[in-house]
């Protein structure tokens, strides 16, 4: 079996859709590297795939992605969770999301999640996006019907 379907699809086309409905970065959860200045957003998929439907040549299945904007503003990073939302539920954000081959199901509302760091508080509010994609992969292992005769007995 082949597997044609890359992540890294659903995660360009996120990033490009925060970057444009806030001018943030969005960034990958607990990964190596340094930090960007705050403001800024993090995803994490959480359900990389959720069977829908299955087909000979290929699946339907869903993802939900969290997103989780980090700041020193609690207020600021609210701000920033929504107006994400909202892009993402515009007619831009779901054609970002289309021309990738993604379709947005849901947002789950948006809720805190504020970490205590040392002595302070990292301010952190974020939702989950459930997105639709479909896994183009080809079952080789499914014999193929090449040819068939159909015989008629009229009468």
């Amino acid at each position: 079996m082949s597997n044609d379907f890359d992540y890294t699809v659903v995660t360009r086309a996120l990033i490009k859709a925060i970057k444009d409905g806030t001018g943030y970065q969005l960034i990958e959860a607990n990964s190596p590297g340094e930090q960007p200045e705050y403001p800024f957003c993090t995803f994490t998929i959480t359900s990389p795939s959720i069977q829908i439907e299955r087909y000979y040549e290929g699946a339907l299945f869903e993802m939900v992605v969290s997103l989780t904007w980090h700041g020193t503003s609690s207020v600021g990073v609210l701000n920033l969770a929504k107006k994400s939302e909202s892009y993402l539920r515009s007619d831009a954000g779901r054609k970002t999301l289309a021309d990738n081959g993604i379709a947005l199901v849901d947002i789950t509302g948006i809720s805190s999640r504020d970490n205590f760091i040392s002595i302070d508080y990292e301010r952190t509010i974020g939702f989950d996006v459930r997105l639709l994609a479909k896994d183009t992969f080809t079952d080789d292992s499914v014999d193929t019907i090449e040819s068939f005769k159909v015989n008629y007995y009229g009468g």
